[in-house]
């Protein structure tokens, strides 16, 4: 691949100067400027290919130049003080291949490594092996495999921390939606990006949202201070009358609650992992299941691993319409199998 710019060792005492060189049988010219000890970059009219560590001829100026790097942004003093510390002046070890990717993520926030296939001849396959790698040790995240986009993990998780805190905020303030492009003029990443769409989807574990006309929408808010203290009422209550499976309607019974204040309440609790629901209908406190859960490996290590209505019933204490809830929900999270009129207990023990 070809560039109008490369990075290269010269011993050299003026900070810029023109020289003509050798390219390909073909004498082009560069403009040279000193960016740090012995290294220059050198500035070419038209595009010209090198490769890593390639020793090029100034022509009649008895000097040689060592390709480094081939220019691929606009460096700022700060990215140039970078990479003139990172190329190490010859320091062995710092001009490896694959050492020369991971140092440029110190520079670059992505970095097309494809790019430099040609550069470092090395083939797609080595570098895919190598970046599968680093990635496998959180030393990278790939992007996309067409151009192998590439970003530092340290960046990734920074980004990440970054878009949960904007929706936290959202989601605290009791904010309804927020515009992608609002989220892009935030983390500066463009919302069509794969990188965008993947941060995206990672923070669906911490928030339910779902996109709709570019923009983001959350399927539940944070609860209010009064309906923090409904929802502890709610707890008490049904705990007091002993109903560790209840039905909308029941709370209704007991509270001033409406029907959507009540749904609302559960929803929250059932993504807190307080509350499981185990039909369309019913719910059951957490804790309260997994007492049952471990009252039915206890049964299948003494008394063995099938169950009937009756035997549950006197282990739980439930009626039978409860029990039968229950054992539907079993069957369909495998916890359970049906054998005729019995229940086959899958827990291990």
């Amino acid at each position: 691949m070809k560039f109008n710019a490369y990075i290269v060792e010269l011993k050299y005492r003026e900070n810029s100067f023109t020289s003509s060189l050798i390219a390909n049988d073909t004498i082009v010219s560069a403009n040279f400027r000193k960016i740090g000890k012995d290294l220059f970059i050198a500035n070419f009219k038209t595009q010209v290919e090198f490769k890593f560590l390639e020793k090029v001829t100034l022509k009649n100026r008895n000097k040689e130049i060592l390709v480094l790097l081939p220019v691929l942004s606009k460096y700022n003093k700060r990215k140039l003080t970078k990479i003139s510390r990172f190329l190490g002046n010859g320091t062995p070890g710092k001009r490896e291949k694959t050492t020369i990717i991971l140092n440029l993520l110190t520079v670059e926030k992505f970095l097309k490594a494809r790019e430099l296939l040609s550069f470092l001849a090395i083939s797609q396959e080595e570098l895919v092996d190598f970046l599968i790698q680093k990635e496998l040790r959180q030393e990278i995240k790939i992007i996309d495999f067409t151009h192998l986009s590439i970003i530092a993990y340290e960046n990734t998780q920074n980004y990440l921390k970054e878009l949960n805190s904007i929706l936290t905020d959202c989601y605290t303030a009791r904010t309804k939606s927020i515009k992608l492009s609002e989220i892009e003029s935030k983390l500066k990443l463009p919302h069509s990006s794969l990188f965008f769409k993947y941060l995206l989807q990672c923070s669906r574990h911490n928030f339910a949202f779902k996109i709709s006309k570019n923009k983001i929408v959350f399927e539940k808010l944070a609860l209010l201070e009064g309906e923090i203290d409904s929802l502890e009422e709610i707890e008490a209550t049904l705990k007091k009358k002993k109903l560790s499976i209840f039905t909308i309607e029941d709370i209704l019974k007991e509270s001033n609650l409406l029907y959507e204040e009540i749904n609302n309440l559960l929803w929250f609790l059932i993504e807190k992992g307080e509350v499981v629901q185990l039909s369309e209908k019913y719910y059951i406190f957490n804790d309260d299941l997994n007492k049952i859960l471990n009252k039915l490996k206890k049964y299948k290590r003494n008394q063995g691993e099938v169950i009937d209505i009756q035997s549950f019933r006197e282990l739980t204490l439930l009626t039978r319409r409860y029990i039968i809830i229950l054992f539907e929900y079993f069957d369909a999270q495998h916890i359970t199998q049906r054998v005729d009129n019995q229940r086959k207990i899958l827990l291990t023990v």
